[in-house]
């Protein structure tokens, strides 16, 4: 007897979409089709039925030094009610060791309402800590970041090859922050030497050429050292050109946006509540927000990721506070998939298959966790989300589940939003009300990408 049936819903499976029922027996998707009598049934009748999304770019673990507003257990109750099922979490590098990073994402994590994985942030890449590399692949943990905005990363680039060098060996994929330090210090130091300080004046810090300057300059080292490169937060029409240039050049590299590119533009640096939308890069001009539309849905971007690290308004306010002092990231991992439907799909921007390809499957493929992840097939996890796309919400950050006491989207309208939300073949998450208990979320092994 099967377990749980999904009938009548419009599925989107890697074949293509298709009105079909879905057959789930302990925890995966054991048949697609017309499928047989069930113990139980969800009646997806005039909905949308998807994979449960993937989200390659969070912060829910804490550092030794910073404890994240949402972390796992907070955060992945906001994305679940959202329809992400997976998420992948920064973990930081400790004491020079990064399997030290990563036994405290796992500790943290035990909370995990969701499936979890992780890249580990390489703040110094020394002889030891490139030796760990290839025993974390085979464990499971195949991805490392590097932030070229660091000035570290400056100081010791050599060494910082070397380890995009073992990455390459061990099949890792290796997430890069790409923003030029110099152009960043240099633009920052001459707005505070002319006492422009003030949030206003945080785009000209971080000005698109920084941008530019280092996804140049990442590609090129992922063509010398053979890594696969994960372009992360991209926001520029300039910096899209060059991935583009990548691409073709046959380089293994790939490009994520955030939220953030898609909807909002250099023009909320006018409120004088700015300081809630800051994140880095920053917000750039409606020539690149519609340059960011383009290539999400040509190929050119492979993914969208949250980039998910909310701060209070509190917080994000406080007096006095010059621009490079605020704490950069917003919420987005509940708004991710509703948001993208209705601004993207609802809008004709995106078509169905291709947002479930940047919210589902190209980051499983990338992560190295597709098909178990990922993906409406025969075999997979079971992570389901069924789909009203024409429900209507209004977001406000008090009817959503993340710690933070703003949206950055705070009363946009929204048509499209999850019913129902499985992992694993176990409701999560149902009309709004979360099914899930602390502690439900499994560790989700990564593989060497070969993608």
């Amino acid at each position: 007897m099967i377990e749980l049936a999904i009938r009548g819903g419009l599925v989107v499976t890697p074949d293509g979409e298709r009105h079909a029922d879905i057959a789930i027996s302990g925890g995966n998707i054991s048949a697609i089709g017309d499928v047989g009598s069930a113990l139980r049934e969800i009646d997806a009748r005039g909905r949308l039925v998807l994979p449960g999304c993937v989200d390659l770019h969070t912060h829910l673990a804490s550092t030794p030094t910073f404890a994240p507003l949402d972390d796992f257990e907070h955060g992945t109750r906001a994305a679940i009610a959202g329809g992400v099922t997976t998420v992948v979490s920064m973990v930081y590098q400790e004491d020079g060791s990064l399997r030290r990073g990563i036994e405290r994402g796992l500790r943290e994590a035990e909370r995990s309402l969701a499936d979890y994985a992780f890249h580990v942030v390489v703040t110094d890449p020394s002889d030891a800590a490139r030796a760990e590399v290839s025993g974390l692949v085979r464990e499971g943990h195949a991805g490392l970041k590097v932030f070229m905005v660091s000035p570290r990363f400056v100081e010791r680039r050599d060494d910082y090859r070397l380890l995009l060098q073992a990455a390459a060996r061990a099949g890792a994929v290796v997430a890069i922050h790409a923003e030029d330090h110099a152009i960043v210090a240099a633009r920052t130091a001459e707005l505070h030497a002319s006492g422009r300080t003030g949030v206003e004046h945080f785009p000209a810090s971080r000005p698109v050429e920084a941008e530019v300057k280092a996804v140049v300059e990442a590609i090129d080292l992922a063509a010398a050292t053979e890594a696969a490169m994960y372009l992360v937060h991209l926001s520029s029409r300039p910096a899209l050109d060059a991935l583009r240039e990548g691409k073709r050049r046959g380089v293994r590299v790939f490009g994520e946006t955030r939220p953030l590119y898609l909807y909002l533009t250099r023009a909320q640096f006018a409120r004088p509540d700015a300081a809630l939308w800051v994140g880095q890069p920053p917000l750039r001009e409606p020539d690149d927000v519609d340059a960011v539309w383009v290539a999400l849905a040509e190929g050119t971007l492979d993914t969208v990721g949250t980039d998910h690290i909310p701060h209070t308004r509190a917080a994000k306010l406080a007096p006095g506070l010059a621009f490079d002092k605020i704490p950069p990231g917003v919420s987005n991992l509940e708004t991710l998939l509703p948001m993208l439907y209705s601004e993207g799909v609802n809008k004709g921007r995106l078509t169905l298959t291709r947002l479930v390809e940047v919210l589902a499957s190209a980051p499983a493929r990338i992560a190295g966790i597709y098909p178990r992840k990922g993906a409406l097939a025969v075999g997979s996890d079971a992570d389901v989300v069924v789909f009203d796309p024409d429900a209507r919400r209004l977001i406000h950050a008090a009817d959503l589940h993340s710690a933070c006491d703003y949206d950055p989207y705070e009363g946009w309208e929204v048509t499209g939003w999850p019913n129902v939300v499985l992992s694993r073949g176990e409701v999560v998450s149902g009309r709004g009300d979360i099914e899930a208990k602390p502690g439900r979320g499994r560790f989700v092994p990564r593989s060497a990408t070969k993608w």
